[in-house]
């Protein structure tokens, strides 16, 4: 599109797609991948096909052959040119050599780009030649992050970009995002181009209702998103009361032994245990680094109201049936309030929504306690098991107990009820009669060689 209509707009949402989309598409060792990315993680959730972070493969594995196939294709997306005219579309550090008209010109970008915004071209033709120099605008130096009508800037801008000729100014004239140079090049010439890179707020489309009184940060053509590893805890606890200012924000360099990357400090207001406020560092990443150092929470959209933040995104929600729920064992990948979080699974592979496994103690009894607001007269209990490809699988058998005025006893059995483990459903047993009760408790032994895993449990009461 950009090479038939010689407009940036194309340029710009290309280089927004490769250095978050793409590049958070695998780790920075390049042996770990996501399917999909989400603009927040609590952690648990395996959003990913199963996975809460990177998986090291797929069954059907396009994706990551499709990676493989792309990255290499942008040193060629780099420049361009006609007979008149080379434009430099992507900032990198890199070289050419264009033929214009029988006269070899060759190009030498220097830049740490698009971790920072200073770029210098030398431009050395093998004889002085007339022709115009195209540098792209990056559409995030103006009034929004990217073309079109879904995102803006809620802060003002305060620098302004500038180009130079052998330190001489050039007049800052876009056309189609583009600023043309055009002049008789002769050899050393060297054209430096500052695009400053402030931490910018953005708001979306107010048609976007899952983004409606939220903000989102970015920096240059990256975005940035907040990581639990980094802040202390849920990065759902955070909100924004009012536009920040960030002309404070502190940036520095994390590395890790596969690569390093920019972070971040700015300030936030964040919510506490005891439902008050306090004001925090927050740490920002660049979207594509995130899920590098573990698997912990992540938020991209950050709310402006309290009321919208969330202190532990894993606690039992209102509607839950469950006051409290504690088991002999949870994996550390997943979380016990799963079972009562209101999330109908589909399926029993509890790859689309939060489960609890008993992780990695195969061969291992367990059990699950869960107790209700208050006694109530209970119908029924449905059970939805987790089974996948791998360790988990349905148990070989199970009960149930219930607590009356502290006493764990037996639940009877309706005559005609048994112990199911049937896939995709809820496997729902009934009291032989009316039972009164404050918690009840799942017993659960695993097959062979196997844990157990558990995606809801749906308790039915007699109306009271």
């Amino acid at each position: 599109m950009f090479l038939l209509h010689k407009d940036a707009r194309y340029l710009d949402v290309a280089e927004v797609a490769l250095l978050n989309n793409v590049l958070a598409a695998v780790n920075l060792e390049g042996n770990r991948f996501f399917y999909v990315n989400p603009l927040e993680a609590d952690g648990k959730y395996p959003f990913n096909h199963g996975t809460a972070g990177r998986a090291p493969w797929f069954g059907t594995a396009c994706c990551p052959s499709n990676m493989a196939r792309l990255l290499p294709q942008v040193p060629g997306m780099t420049y361009a040119h006609d007979d008149n005219d080379v434009y430099i579309t992507f900032y990198a550090e890199s070289q050419t050599e264009i033929m214009l008209d029988g006269v070899k010109v060759e190009l030498h970008q220097q830049t740490a780009y698009p971790n920072d915004g200073e770029i210098s071209v030398t431009v050395n033709p093998a004889a002085n030649k007339q022709f115009r120099l195209l540098l792209r605008i990056p559409t995030w130096t103006g009034k929004q992050f990217v073309p079109g009508e879904l995102y803006r800037y809620a802060d003002p801008e305060t620098e302004k970009i500038s180009v130079s000729v052998n330190g001489k100014p050039v007049p800052l004239e876009k056309n189609k995002g583009f600023i043309a140079i055009e002049r008789n090049w002769v050899s050393g010439d060297k054209v430096n181009l500052s695009l400053p890179m402030p931490l910018r707020i953005n708001e979306c489309h107010p048609s976007v209702k899952a983004n409606k009184n939220r903000i989102a940060f970015t920096r240059g053509p990256f975005v940035l998103c907040a990581e639990g590893v980094d802040n202390g805890g849920a990065t759902q606890r955070f909100f924004f009361p009012k536009t920040p200012s960030t002309s404070d924000a502190t940036i520095t360099t994390t590395k890790l032994e596969s690569g390093s990357f920019l972070q971040i400090k700015t300030n936030a207001e964040a919510l506490t245990a005891n439902k008050s406020t306090e004001t925090l560092p927050l740490v920002l990443t660049p979207y594509y680094a995130w899920n590098n150092r573990g698997i912990s929470s992540m938020t991209v959209w950050f709310p402006r109201k309290s009321s919208m933040a969330v202190f532990d995104p894993h606690q039992l929600p209102k509607e839950s049936p469950f006051s409290r729920v504690v088991a002999s064992h949870t994996s550390k990948d997943d979380t016990i309030t799963a079972i009562g979080d209101r999330k109908e699974p589909k399926y029993s592979s509890g790859k689309k929504v939060p489960r609890w496994t008993s992780r990695p103690q195969k061969d291992q009894a367990q059990w699950i306690e869960a107790r209700f607001h208050g006694t109530k007269n209970l119908r029924s209990v449905g059970v939805y098991w987790m089974q996948d490809q791998f360790d988990v699988k349905f148990p070989a058998e199970w009960s149930l107990e219930i607590e009356q005025d502290g006493e764990w006893k037996p639940f009877n059995l309706y005559v005609t009820d048994r112990y199911d483990t049937r896939a995709n459903q809820y496997n729902v047993v009934h009291p032989a009669a009316p039972v009164r009760c404050d918690a009840i408790r799942v017993h659960m032994t695993p097959k062979p060689g196997s844990c157990v895993g558990i995606l809801e449990i749906m308790p039915e009461f007699e109306t009271e």
